[in-house]
């Protein structure tokens, strides 16, 4: 079975039974308008009341929707996301049961659970105990409460009574207080997750160490300090850093079903991104090969329904999400720096290859998820590419910093999935004996890690007219002007591209620089 095959028999699939979950009940649309007429809003002082989740780094922020939003809700679009619905029921003054039985189970296949920290959170906004935006500080207090050791029993209640406790709670020191009384029904349920949850890693990879590296571009841990709290259930498990952690490992549907058992979570629910998760896990044990194809596979998906007028959390369907989030002038400091480093090896005839293929291929995750990763953290690092983005001198003059994963050691053996990734969709070819090959591929791999730089999302094989629009986007998100870049990239990867001069990593570099503000006028 092919790639589209596979594409198009899951997305079949899903609206398949997008289409069903709305045979037996109002449409969202026809819900919305409702509303929306019995309260007189406008798209406008609607979409002021409702609010999504945006994170940048370790922070993490409740801004409202567009009116744009609202305008696609009422065409049949659908919100993503569980703060969406309640915010949205707020703004029409419905209850905690309402919200929950017509909103939440309704549109995304699951209510709230009480036994999980989380839904008890989302109760209490509910309630009124506090506001969307105190939300972050709510949840790092109720961790804290949970991190408490003074040796007391505390006492237990049966889910219905822990229930009907949180949604009387009168005020926000009441909740703290029943948080603390119960919170052994809390702990005893992150515990067993914790432990869930290093079972899983084991039985998807053998042992801790060798999946690590996949899950520390997980966008909403903020840190790997976070994930060791989870695993040792000291942390509050959220519903999206679940599915972000589903994607990044791709277990199979038993271990995905396991971990929102044990979490306490209702099983995967009908929203586009969780038939997403559901339909690659099934697919993934019977046709799809490999890590990388499983991405391309997601973000194909995601991008389709995303066309057809769903509502997608691209977070969750973003490979390379912590990249995608640092400040433009980061990514172009990366860029610079990577770019600079390639140079350089050139120089020094070092192609990155053995006879048996082209090895620097295989380091792409490595480079994306351990360099950057340990690179953006620097300050050093990131001071001096302030100084370059400011300075008038040319990218020869700045400082070298060095991507230990870009450098091949020769007799280094070539690992045949990798290379069958490397040949099969990605890059260009398996080089021959002749170095314009391997110096081809080199530019090949530092202009596909550019779009990956800036878009966060796997390069495949062609850059088509969709990638290019996707970099336009992206750079011009941020006021840039990546015109000259975008073109280079068409000719260095896309389906014809050959060795050239004019395609040089020199030439590369030249228009990375002067992509920055004021330089290319």
């Amino acid at each position: 079975m092919t790639r589209n095959d596979n594409r198009e028999n899951i997305l079949e699939i899903i609206e398949e039974r997008l289409k069903d979950s709305r045979e037996n009940r109002m449409t969202f649309s026809g819900f919305l308008e409702r509303q929306m007429d019995r309260f007189d809003y406008s798209n406008t002082s609607l979409a002021k009341k409702v609010f999504h989740r945006v994170e940048r780094g370790s922070e993490v922020r409740y801004i409202p929707v567009t009116r744009q939003t609202i305008g696609a809700w009422l065409k049949g679009s659908m919100p993503s996301s569980r703060e969406i619905y309640v915010t949205l029921g707020l703004a029409f003054s419905m209850n905690l049961e309402e919200i929950n039985y017509i909103l939440l189970e309704n549109y995304m296949g699951y209510g709230l659970y009480c036994k999980n920290i989380d839904d008890a959170l989302w109760i209490a906004v509910i309630n009124g105990l506090f506001s969307i935006h105190e939300f972050e500080d709510v949840k790092a207090e109720i961790e804290r409460i949970m991190d408490e050791e003074d040796g007391e029993d505390h006492r237990s209640l049966a889910t219905v009574d822990l229930w009907t406790l949180l949604a009387e709670a009168g005020s926000l020191g009441e909740f703290y207080e029943i948080i603390r009384d119960y919170r052994t029904d809390f702990k005893e349920g992150a515990k067993r997750f914790g432990q869930c949850l290093e079972e899983v890693i084991r039985e998807e990879y053998g042992y801790y160490d060798k999946a690590a590296w996949f899950l520390r571009d997980i966008g909403c841990l903020h840190c790997e300090a976070q994930f060791s709290k989870i695993r040792a259930g000291k942390a509050i498990v959220t519903r999206e850093w679940l599915l972000r952690f589903c994607i990044a490992l791709q277990p199979s549907i038993g271990s995905i079903e396991k971990l929102l058992a044990k979490a306490q979570m209702a099983p995967l629910g009908i929203t586009p991104t969780e038939m997403i998760i559901e339909m690659i896990s099934k697919y993934k044990a019977d046709s799809l090969a490999n890590s990388q194809e499983v991405w391309m596979l997601i973000e194909s998906a995601a991008q389709t329904l995303k066309e057809k007028g769903y509502d997608i959390d691209e977070d969750l369907s973003r490979k390379y999400n912590a990249v995608y989030e640092l400040p433009a002038m980061q990514k172009w400091w990366i860029g610079i720096c990577i770019g600079k480093q390639l140079v350089s090896l050139e120089s020094m005839k070092d192609f990155g290859y053995e006879k048996t293929g082209y090895a620097r291929y295989s380091c792409i995750d490595r480079v994306l998820f351990d360099d950057v990763n340990r690179n953006r953290k620097n300050q050093a690092f990131k001071n001096a590419g302030t100084a370059a983005w400011e300075s008038e001198e040319s990218w020869r003059d700045y400082p070298s910093w060095e991507f230990p994963n870009l450098q091949v050691a020769r007799n280094t053996p070539s690992d045949p999935l990798e290379m069958e990734k490397f040949e099969d969709y990605c890059y260009l070819r398996k080089p021959n004996k002749f170095s314009k090959d391997y110096r081809m591929n080199d530019i090949y791999l530092f202009g596909a890690l550019l779009y990956t730089l800036w878009t966060g999302k796997c390069y495949r094989k062609d850059f088509d007219d969709l990638m290019a629009q996707n970099m336009e986007n992206e750079l011009g998100k941020s006021d840039l002007d990546g015109s000259e870049l975008i073109s280079m990239l068409r000719m260095i990867l896309g389906e014809e591209a050959s060795y050239q001069e004019s395609c040089s990593l020199n030439r590369l570099m030249d228009v990375l620089d002067r992509m920055r503000p004021g330089k290319n006028e």
